[in-house]
């Protein structure tokens, strides 16, 4: 329903690109070459545009496919459509194309509305609070945590053959 309210054949960004373009094509010399070539002379440099085959030395308007100031000034020196040079995809026939049958319409039956409602009848329904989860602050652990539980490896020194130590902690002179 939004693309019948389209105008100009394009879509509403589209045509406001396209209308800001416009505006600034207005401070730009063009010079017709004949054959829908225009040379279009702006503050910094000259830019050759090509109506017929779509292309110009700035390469805005083959990227986007929306015409850029200097194709606008071009296609007004040459008194033409600017609608007619925008790339089919932004046209509204190409996007009916797109969305006509994708898009279906959700069936409401007894869909709730919530103007009807009154506050007893707030109060008596029953609603579902969000699951009460949060994650901890920082990031996650990469080496887990072992159980106290868990059978840990008991050291026994080689001199006195005690638990609990190694040789090189082992504070008893007296080894065997």
């Amino acid at each position: 329903m939004a693309i019948s309210k389209w105008k100009n054949g394009v879509g509403p960004s589209t045509n406001a690109t396209l209308m800001e373009n416009v505006v600034r094509s207005a401070w730009m010399l063009s010079v017709p070459y004949g054959r829908g070539r225009v040379c279009i002379h702006t503050a910094k440099r000259a830019i050759n545009v090509d109506l017929e085959k779509g292309e110009y030395s700035c390469a805005a308007w083959q990227m986007l496919g929306i015409l850029c100031p200097h194709a606008c000034a071009t296609i007004k020196a040459l008194n033409c459509n600017v609608y007619d040079f925008v790339e089919e995809c932004y046209k509204i026939t190409f996007q009916q194309k797109i969305y006509g049958r994708m898009i279906t319409p959700v069936v409401t039956i007894d869909m709730p509305n919530p103007k009807n409602y009154w506050l007893q009848d707030i109060a008596s329904q029953v609603f579902l609070a969000p699951a009460l989860t949060s994650q901890p602050l920082g990031r996650p652990r990469i080496n887990r945590r072992e159980s106290q539980f868990q059978n840990k490896k008991v050291y026994h020194c080689s001199t006195c053959q005690q638990v609990g130590r190694t040789r090189r902690t082992c504070k008893n002179p007296n080894s065997t």
